[in-house]
């Protein structure tokens, strides 16, 4: 077993994409946490002070007191998305390769050697979360440092050896638990990409939908599968130590009992444990990659007299060019699981969150959390005349801190990193109508899969919108909530089209540049959960130049395009978000993105060397 650990971890230590995932959080809690917050307080103003608090409030969060506090807060929602993900492609990325064979032909027997692998990816994820501490303990004694005078002595004290304990080994039962479910799934799909597809939109959709309809439904169905899934125990045992800025004092909302979420939590170590396992024992160790090696080795060995015996060739149509490979490319998206994950997810995840969640809050309006709900701008936002502002706000938009058209992304990253990672782009680019003509019918094919995403999610918003107008008036387009003008639909079809487009170049570019679907999801990732949330938490302080280079970024062109129809308000008093880009900007914007990180791949594509 030890000799399997050592051997994993040597990989580890040379394989860029896990070092990006296990930096992700201590980034995270460094930019988003401690300098984000940090300027803001340096640059909070009276007018603010109503609302954000006065510059001595927000100082107690950055304090020494509160470190473990902000450091166990990482292991929530998407701060636990780098250590599926990493389990995800250290087991899947076996089987993708082959290398698995090697693995358990070479080693002391199948189950030393997954025990290995299990044992290297937790010192990897221990490593991750103790550098997530070290880093918050480091900044927060920064600030100390600097804001000595204004210090108070009892905030600028570390908290007691034990709390510092606690907070460490509820933080490593939470990460250790989302690595153990990544290792069975790249276990069970034989595939790094189809594993961290699953991975992702389990840990980044999923679970905040769950989390969402859960807290508006104190009992029932959705509710017991909630306090079930592995973020509510997470939540739970990180949230047991306070808020932050809050302090030690604070209480966080607990969804489950602190008792039940840690077994929960060993309980799913245990399961994803022992399924890998029981998975690895029983399947042949021959991939299907050599299978299918094998099966066109012995057809080419097959004698010739037994040639006449076989069934003749179907004549294969004539195409080709763009259209020849465009035809391949399709075959194989058409075949992969996670691309139809990908493409599916944002049309699902807008009916749930934007029309799901919207008509509970409108059911439990003014009762248990779901005070404060303002009930007729809620039923505006489910009925056709509005189902375009929510299309686009629920499919596109930010949800739990994360914007929707990454999937895109994510798309662009798989298709293009895979290729790569696979070395199945040398057999494309050999055997294909040439370099360039084979990556347009590659961006043509993921165009398309973009295309399907976007038009399925607004006619998925046209026809929920049509059967709660029917419900709720007994008409379909009841007297203030007509269809909006073929204008504004078009208007809305060019910003979901130009917005996928757009963000898939980008994960495509990442892919290619990166020659590995792991790496350049590590790096989608990195933009997704630090980047970006970063950045549009300064959005509204940004003045003079500042504002010119922000308008740069496709941060505020998505903002321009996603609220092009409006904001959905559900509760009192809500704000609306001011727009620092015009749409027309923003569509030309996003189209110069669309096409610069198009033609950087195929550039990369046409002058690589492929041997």
């Amino acid at each position: 077993m030890f000799a399997s650990m050592r051997a994993e971890l040597l990989v580890l230590r040379k394989w860029p994409a896990a070092w990006g995932l296990l930096a992700l959080t201590p980034l995270l809690v460094l930019l988003s946490d401690y300098v984000a917050e940090w300027i803001f307080y340096l640059t909070l103003t009276p007018a603010y002070y109503s609302t954000e608090g006065t510059p001595a409030q927000n100082l107690q969060g950055l304090l020494p007191s509160q470190f473990n506090i902000i450091a166990v807060f990482q292991f929530t929602f998407a701060g636990t998305a780098p250590f599926i993900v990493l389990g995800a492609a250290m087991a899947g990325g076996d089987w993708g390769r082959g290398t698995i064979t090697t693995a358990l032909l070479q080693g002391p027997g199948r189950a030393r050697t997954f025990a290995g692998q299990a044992a290297a990816l937790i010192v990897a994820v221990t490593a991750s979360v103790l550098a997530t501490f070290a880093v918050a303990a480091a900044a927060s004694s920064v600030i100390r440092l600097v804001e000595a005078k204004s210090v108070n002595p009892v905030a600028a004290a570390m908290p007691g050896v034990g709390v510092i304990a606690e907070s460490v080994g509820a933080a490593l039962l939470v990460a250790i638990a989302y690595g153990m479910v990544g290792l069975f799934l790249g276990t069970v799909f034989r595939s790094a990409a189809g594993a961290v597809a699953v991975a992702l939109v389990w840990t980044l959709i999923v679970e905040g939908t769950l989390w969402d309809l859960a807290l508006q439904l104190p009992r029932g169905l959705v509710r017991t599968i909630t306090d079930l899934t592995l973020n509510a125990s997470a939540v739970t045992v990180t949230g047991d130590f306070g808020t932050p800025g809050g302090g030690a004092g604070s209480q966080n909302y607990l969804i489950v009992r602190p008792v039940v979420a840690i077994a929960t939590l060993l309980a799913y170590i245990a399961a994803s444990l022992a399924l890998a396992l029981l998975v690895l024992r029983h399947r042949d160790a021959v991939t299907a990659t050599k299978r299918r090696f094998r099966l066109r080795w012995r057809r080419r060995r097959r004698p010739a007299g037994s040639a006449g015996r076989t069934r003749p060739p179907r004549p294969e149509p004539a195409v080709t060019g763009v259209l020849a490979s465009l035809r391949a490319e399709l075959l194989i998206m058409r075949k992969r699981p996670a691309v139809w994950a990908l493409v599916l997810v944002l049309p699902v995840d807008m009916l749930i969150n934007s029309y799901g969640y919207a008509y509970v809050l409108y059911a439990t309006a003014n009762s248990g959390v779901s005070l404060g709900v303002n009930v007729p701008q809620v039923l505006s936002s489910l009925l056709p005349d509005q189902y375009l502002m929510t299309a686009l706000n629920g499919g596109f938009g930010e949800f739990n801190e994360v914007n929707g058209v990454v999937v895109f992304m994510l798309l662009g990253a798989l298709v293009g990193g895979s290729d790569w990672g696979l070395n199945t782009v040398r057999t494309a680019l050999l055997q294909g109508p040439g370099r360039l003509r084979t990556f347009a019918g590659q961006g043509l094919a993921l165009a398309g899969a973009v295309a399907v995403s976007v038009l399925l999610t607004f006619v998925l918003a046209a026809a929920a919108s049509s059967i709660i107008a029917l419900h709720q008036t007994g008409s379909l387009a009841p007297a203030g909530g007509q269809f909006p003008a073929f204008g504004d639909v078009a208007a809305a079809l060019a910003a979901g089209l130009v917005l996928g487009l757009a963000y898939m170049a980008i994960g495509l570019s990442l892919g290619v540049w990166l020659r590995s679907a792991g790496a350049a999801i590590g790096a989608v990732l990195l933009w997704a959960v630090v980047a970006e949330p970063s950045i549009e938490y300064f959005a509204g302080q940004l003045h003079g130049i500042i504002v010119k280079l922000y308008q740069l970024l496709p941060d505020a062109s998505t903002n321009a395009l996603v609220n092009l129809d409006g904001t959905p308000s559900y509760y009192y008093g809500a704000s609306q978000p001011q727009g620092h880009v015009a749409p027309p900007l923003a569509f030309l914007i996003l189209g110069l993105y669309a096409a610069i990180f198009l033609v950087i791949p195929a550039l990369v594509t046409r002058r690589r060397d492929i041997a």
